[in-house]
C-alpha cells in the first residue's frame, strides 16, 4: 500500500452516537492522501463495531483495540502505528472541514517547517463547507514567533492537539509521547515540547495559524474534558498556598512580559485576545482571593496603574463581558475574592448571581451590548 502523507489519529471511547459523522468527514476529505488509525480504547459501547465497519468498507482505515488506559495512552498507540509524514488528532465526536487536509497541507507546503494551526469553532454550522478555498492563499493568517507562541499556547485553540498538524519525524527524532499520568492538561503538555523540539531544530520557525474554521469541536457530556471538568467540583478551591505568595505582583510582571512579546497584544489574533484578556482578569481575581487566603496586602497600586486599569480598558472598548469588570471597577475586593472562590469551587450560587447582574447593569449603562462570556 502507497505510504499515506497524513495519519489522522482518532482515540475511540463513548461515541458512538457521534462517531459516524466524525468517519464520515474524514471520507469526505477533498485530499485523498490520507490513512486514518481508529484506537477503540475498550469503549463499552458499539464503537468497536462501527470501527471495524469502516475499516472493512475504506482499506484506509484501520483500528487498533485495546483495553481502556485513556486518552493519552490510545494517541500515543497510533503514534506508534502511524506511516503518514504528517499526523492531526482528531476526537471521536468532533467532525473537520472536507478541505482541512488539503489546506492545511498546501500551507506546510508553501512554508515548510512552520507549525500550521486552524481554528476550531463548537457550531457545526460554522465549519467550512466543501468549495471553501482551493488553497491558503487567500486565508487570513496569524503568525506567532518562538516568543510569542508560548502566549498563544495559552489560548483556547492553542492549547489544543486537534487543531495542528505535526511533523511525525520531529515527534519521534524528538521521543514525544502523551503522558498517561496527566489527568489534566496533556494536550498542553505535548504541544509545548512539540514547540521546544521545533524551535530548538529551527530557530527561525513560526506558528501558522490558519483563521479558517476547519474543526468543529463538540461538546459531548460524555468526552474526556467534560468527566474531568464534572470531577473537579468538590466544594472547595484546590492550590498550594506556598506557590502564591506575593502572587499579584509576579502575575503583574507576567502580564506585562507577555503583552510586550505580543507588541502590545497587536500581535493576537482578536478571537484569541478576547478569552486572553477575560483568563488575564480572572487571574487577577484569584491573585486578590490568595492575597487574602495568606494575610498579605495587594501592591499599593494594584488598581491604579499597570495590568488592571489596562484590561479594564481593553475589556469596554471591546465590550467583552466578564462578571469580575465592574467588581474590578469598583474595587470590590471582598466581593472578587468570594466570586473567585464561588466559581472556583464550583459553588455557583453567588457567581451567577454577580454574574447576571453584572451583565444587566453593564448593558443598561453600556449602550452598546456587551459580548458575554
Amino acid at each position: 500500500m502507497e505510504r499515506p502523507v497524513i495519519s489522522i489519529i482518532v482515540p475511540v471511547y463513548k461515541a458512538e452516537e457521534y462517531l459516524p459523522a466524525c468517519l464520515a468527514s474524514i471520507r469526505a476529505q477533498t485530499f485523498p492522501g490520507w490513512e486514518c488509525i481508529l484506537v477503540d480504547d475498550g469503549s463499552p459501547d458499539s464503537c468497536g463495531e462501527l470501527c471495524d465497519a469502516a475499516a472493512a468498507a475504506d482499506s484506509r482505515f484501520s483500528v487498533i483495540h485495546k483495553q481502556n488506559a485513556g486518552v493519552s495512552a490510545a494517541r500515543n498507540s497510533g503514534m506508534e502505528a502511524a506511516r503518514g509524514r504528517y499526523l492531526l488528532f482528531c476526537d471521536a465526536d468532533d467532525e473537520l472541514a472536507p478541505c482541512a487536509l488539503a489546506l492545511a497541507l498546501d500551507a506546510a507546503g508553501r512554508r515548510p517547517g512552520d507549525l500550521v494551526c486552524w481554528r476550531r469553532v463548537r457550531e457545526a454550522t460554522q465549519l467550512a463547507k466543501a468549495g471553501f478555498a482551493a488553497d491558503c492563499a487567500a486565508l487570513s493568517q496569524t503568525l506567532y514567533n518562538e516568543a510569542q507562541s508560548r502566549v498563544y499556547m495559552t489560548t483556547v485553540d492553542g492549547h489544543a492537539v486537534t487543531n495542528k498538524l505535526f511533523e511525525a519525524a520531529l515527534v519521534r527524532d524528538a521521543g514525544l509521547r502523551f503522558d498517561p499520568a496527566l489527568a489534566r492538561a496533556e494536550d498542553y503538555v505535548f504541544g509545548g515540547e512539540y514547540l521546544d523540539a521545533l524551535f530548538a531544530a529551527r530557530p527561525g520557525a513560526v506558528v501558522r495559524q490558519l483563521e479558517a474554521p476547519l474543526y468543529h469541536w463538540r461538546m459531548n457530556p460524555e468526552s474526556v474534558s467534560n468527566q474531568k471538568a464534572r470531577g473537579d467540583r468538590r466544594g472547595k478551591v484546590e492550590w498550594e498556598p506556598e506557590e502564591y505568595r506575593d502572587y499579584a505582583r509576579r502575575l503583574a510582571e507576567e502580564y506585562r512580559d507577555t503583552r510586550q512579546a505580543m507588541n502590545g497584544w497587536a500581535g493576537m489574533a482578536e478571537a484569541d485576545l478576547a478569552p486572553q484578556l477575560r483568563t488575564y482578569l480572572r487571574r487577577f481575581a484569584f491573585a486578590v482571593w490568595a492575597a487574602r487566603q495568606l494575610g498579605e496586602r495587594l501592591p499599593a497600586d494594584f488598581f491604579t496603574a499597570g495590568p488592571i486599569p489596562e484590561l479594564l480598558e481593553l475589556l469596554r472598548q471591546r465590550r467583552l463581558f466578564t462578571p469580575y469588570y465592574l467588581l474590578f471597577r469598583l474595587r470590590l475586593k471582598g466581593l472578587i475574592a468570594r466570586c473567585y472562590e464561588s466559581e472556583e469551587s464550583g459553588r455557583l450560587t453567588l457567581y451567577r448571581r454577580l454574574y447576571t447582574l453584572t451583565y444587566y447593569i453593564l448593558f443598561a449603562c453600556g449602550g452598546k451590548r456587551w459580548r458575554q462570556a
